[in-house]
């Protein structure tokens, strides 16, 4: 999926968050901070992000709230697939 798409980009996005929540699972357990963890993971990437990485989200229309709400939805999919093994 080209990552010069709005889907692409989501795609890549949920990618490197689900590799996250994999790595620091004690991170993204259920807790009051995880939400704030989620959030946090977002903005990260969105700071993170190189000049053509701006340059290409500018253009289509990205900001930081789609950040957030991919994010989101890939911790709700990390959390669907993942319910036995965090326990």
């Amino acid at each position: 999926m080209s990552k010069n798409s709005r889907e692409g980009v989501k795609h890549a996005i949920q990618e490197l968050a689900i590799g996250n929540y994999r790595s620091y699972p004690e991170d993204y357990g259920v807790t009051k901070d995880t939400a704030a963890n989620v959030q946090s993971l977002a903005r990260g990437y969105w700071d993170s992000r190189e000049g053509k990485e701006v340059q290409r989200d500018e253009k289509l229309g990205i900001n930081l709230d789609d950040y957030r709400q991919w994010t989101q939805e890939a911790f709700a999919e990390f959390m669907k697939n993942n319910e036995y093994s965090l326990s």
